[in-house]
């Protein structure tokens, strides 16, 4: 498989010879093995030039895969077999860099043997299939074969760039019917639910333009491009600069909530997710009482 993929890569048997610190007749010698072992040609060989056959190229694509795989599984075991317990969490990117990380130092100061790996993650899916300890979910408490704690809800509020709110004299719910929205991709309904609450179901809650993360839809509202509906969590500190500034103080809390989910048995046999547990619900605790 190395001499393969070394090969697939070059295009050639020398220059895979030399990355691997063989002869190329060794070289040689895998890659017939190989397709003998296949029954299919991986190389058409002209004169002193090799390339890939069709089977070839796309055999090369899995193998580099697979490859890529195995030494991310390896260098996975190594950390989780030293001195440190490292622990693997699923995590949704704007909760984990706007509001976990900045308290992670906590964290260390209090285990400082432990190690956090955090994987963007913002789909559900079956643990057993992962090597992830733990995930953070945003929605019902309903994580298949998992343990659901609940961290909070979401208040979420309607902002805007504060020289923008003035110039087009925005000032309550009502004002934003003619200005530009700006939409989370992931919760499209989020502007009709807004209008609906108050009784402004004749606005066009589709206008506007839509962003993946709400670290985009929180730089593009700072821009000026529109109004925006966001966590409170999330914009703190562009709201104490202000760069942005909240329309009308009206407040939504969400029926979705962010949870910590885990498969039970982890907190059995896992201690140092055990003590991320515990330290997140004090985390989750003082943020409530700040509020």
């Amino acid at each position: 498989m190395l001499a393969f993929e070394a090969a697939a890569k070059h295009q050639s048997f020398t220059n895979a010879a030399s990355e691997l610190a063989l002869s190329e007749s060794a070289i040689s010698r895998q890659i017939t093995m190989l397709e003998e072992q296949l029954g299919l040609k991986l190389f058409h060989r002209i004169k002193k030039r090799v390339t890939l056959t069709r089977a070839g190229e796309r055999y090369s694509k899995q193998v580099a895969q697979i490859l890529d795989q195995i030494e991310r599984d390896m260098l996975n075991i190594m950390a989780h077999g030293g001195q440190r317990d490292v622990l693997e969490l699923a995590v949704l990117p704007s909760f984990c860099s706007q509001w976990m990380i900045p308290r992670l130092p906590s964290f260390y100061e209090r285990y400082p043997d432990i190690t956090i790996n955090a994987h963007a993650h913002s789909v559900m899916f079956m643990f057993k299939d992962t090597n992830y300890d733990a995930a953070i979910h945003f929605g019902q408490p309903n994580w298949p074969g998992a343990e659901a704690d609940f961290l909070f809800k979401e208040d979420v509020v309607m902002v805007g760039k504060p020289q923008i709110l003035r110039q087009k004299q925005i000032k309550v719910a009502e004002d934003v019917l003619n200005h530009t929205l700006l939409h989370l991709s992931s919760r499209s309904e989020a502007w009709r639910n807004w209008f609906d609450e108050n009784s402004l179901a004749e606005a066009d809650a589709i206008q506007g333009s839509r962003f993946e993360l709400f670290s985009l839809l929180i730089s593009a509202a700072c821009a000026g491009l529109g109004i925006a509906l966001i966590p409170r969590y999330l914009i703190s500190k562009e709201l104490k600069e202000k760069n942005l500034e909240i329309v009308d103080h009206v407040t939504e809390t969400t029926q979705n909530a962010y949870y910590l989910v885990y498969p039970d048995k982890n907190l059995i046999d896992n201690s140092s997710l055990l003590n991320f547990r515990n330290w997140l619900q004090e985390e989750v605790k003082t943020y409530q009482e700040c509020k």
